[in-house]
């Protein structure tokens, strides 16, 4: 007879975290952690061209430039560039007084002689040691029961401490020990196998005794992680003497949510890469954690106001091309298409200041969580315009990139003829593209009206008081010499204008002007708004000359040729 074995489902939610009055939820973070990047041993295992020495020495420059004040150098025993690295470091004495670089080996003592011979003549280290800890590892990659695995772990602390006081560098050197895999291990054991490594590790003090607690393959979901951080806590007796870590992987998509719920829980220390790279999906990412305590007003150490340069750098020497809305580093995080987000980002910007003094604070604009400005990017990307743009957010380019500022009664007509356009090419439309859509259809709307030369007087001949304007038009094939008197300039054209039999009566609705650009040799831009023939429709021309009544002028000729 066939026995057929009991089917287990394929997942299963993770075992319940038991914790009483848990406090982290109702908890602040009220001060960034201590950030260790680790870029240049977890990051750089996942890249597919690995980093040379001389990459690495960039990088790591570019870590202690940002701010960083402990650094992970690599795994000196897994290869001789690695070695070679940190002995440059050394030697060439790159590393600066206040930062300590970190160095990471497995628990076997040939690794363990090679990593602290790599560090002889060191100010300052910490030297990092692991053992995975989870009973999937234990029992079937390891094949060892729960207290061998303990007993290998202390032991390997012990040769640590051993090779370090060889080589005179134990008073020099902290310890961190990480139970690899520990969101997904039994807490009692956790905490039991703690307890002894910190014993044999023999040095108490905060700065002295590191214990890394990480989610080294996110199984849980975050709360969990910071429930077991949480419990950890209160049931570790050497918290007083130990600085909490916590390391944190993206296979769920939460390890940054993961990362701050476990500071909140008790962690002081978190490790991480910029823009996330590392083994997989990567590790927590630094960039965007750190931004994050920066945008609730948290003073967190580091410097990223030229955070392109930093994601250039990053993506040159990982050759992975960063995602484009990738927060605060990608290049669209700031970018609106949508044209309500635009109008809201248009008038946002344009009321800074009555903002911040409303709300009290220096920043606070509709879409925008930051200031670019403060991550070294421009304002000019903000907006961007495809055919769901709207009127306000192609304004804002004309006005941010070329000074054109659309009176708001014609903006929806620049619109229209800017997101026709946009259908018809079914993209995203440039700055450039968007100017010379405006210019062709308001400024040199081609048609039978030319203005072949402007005459202004002032005073009129035989009106003191008003301007007489000569105009030469040709319509059609035909040569006006047209006159008129008015108020001014605008008034005295189209009286002229009305002498002519094929235009059109005219009224003129709406005028604005100003300068583009400053100086002397500066251009003006006249918009106007004209009703013909008493039509409820209004017709927007648009003139641009150094004279700005001439400019003017232009803008009727060019409502004519608009209307047809």
């Amino acid at each position: 007879m066939e026995i057929k074995m009991k089917e287990s489902p394929k997942y299963r939610q993770p075992q319940k975290i038991e914790i009483e009055n848990r406090q982290w939820p109702t908890r602040m973070i009220a001060k960034a952690p201590l950030w260790v990047p680790v870029d240049l041993r977890d990051g750089n295992q996942a890249f597919a061209k690995p980093m040379n020495v001389e990459k690495k020495i960039r990088y790591f420059k570019m870590l202690t430039a940002i701010g960083y004040k402990e650094i992970e150098a690599g795994y000196p025993a897994a290869s001789n560039e690695e070695f070679e690295f940190v002995r440059r470091l050394i030697e060439e004495e790159l590393i600066p007084d206040d930062v300590r670089i970190v160095v990471f080996t497995a628990a076997r003592k040939d690794l363990i002689d090679r990593t602290v011979e790599s560090i002889r003549g060191i100010k300052q280290a910490v030297v990092h040691c692991y053992a995975a800890t989870s009973d999937l590892h234990r029992e079937f990659v390891f094949h060892k029961s729960p207290g061998e695995l303990k007993k290998m772990a202390v032991d390997g602390t012990r040769m640590v401490v051993e090779a370090l006081k060889d080589a005179g560098l134990y008073e020099r050197c902290a310890y961190e020990f990480s139970p690899e895999e520990f969101s997904d291990s039994r807490l009692d054991y956790i905490v039991e196998l703690a307890e002894e490594v910190r014993e044999a590790w023999g040095r108490p003090g905060k700065g002295n005794f590191i214990l890394n607690l990480p989610a080294t393959v996110e199984r849980r979901p975050p709360n969990q992680y910071a429930d077991m951080i949480e419990l950890f806590t209160r049931n570790y007796s050497g918290m007083g003497d130990t600085t909490l870590s916590i390391h944190t992987h993206n296979d769920q998509g939460c390890a940054i949510a993961a990362a701050e719920m476990a500071v909140l829980a008790g962690a002081e220390r978190v490790e991480g890469t910029l823009c996330g790279h590392g083994e997989r999906t990567g590790n927590m990412d630094l960039v965007t954690s750190a931004l994050n305590l920066m945008s609730r007003g948290i003073e967190t150490g580091l410097d990223f106001s030229n955070l392109p340069e930093i994601v250039k750098f990053v993506e040159d020497v990982s050759e992975i091309k960063l995602y484009p809305r990738h927060p605060y580093a990608g290049e669209l995080v700031f970018t609106a298409f949508s044209g309500t987000h635009q109008d809201a980002i248009r008038k946002g910007m344009a009321q800074r200041k009555e903002i911040s003094e409303y709300f009290g604070q220096g920043w606070k604009v509709p879409y925008l969580h930051i200031d670019p400005a403060d991550l070294g990017r421009g304002y000019e990307g903000l907006i961007r315009i495809n055919s769901q743009s709207g009127k306000g957010g192609v304004a804002y380019v004309l006005e941010n990139v070329y000074g054109i500022q659309v009176p708001r009664e014609m903006q929806k007509e620049v619109a229209q003829a800017v997101q026709k356009e946009a259908e018809a090419s079914g993209g995203e439309l440039s700055a450039e593209k968007i100017h010379a859509i405006f210019h062709t259809v308001f400024t040199e709307a081609g048609g039978n009206t030319e203005l072949r030369d402007v005459k202004i007087r002032r005073p009129a001949p035989k009106d003191h008081s008003g301007t007489a304007v000569t105009l030469k038009v040709r319509i059609a094939d035909r040569e006006y010499s047209l006159n008129g008197t008015g108020g001014g300039p605008i008034e005295g054209a189209v009286a002229a204008f009305a002498q002519c039999p094929a235009i059109p009566p005219m009224q003129i609705e709406s005028y604005t002007e100003h300068a583009l650009g400053r100086g002397s040799d500066a251009q003006a831009i006249a918009f106007i708004g004209i009703r013909f023939n008493g039509s409820e429709t209004i017709v927007h021309g648009v003139g641009i000359d150094r004279s700005i009544n001439i400019a003017a002028i232009r803008a009727i000729v060019n409502a004519l040729n608009r209307k047809g």
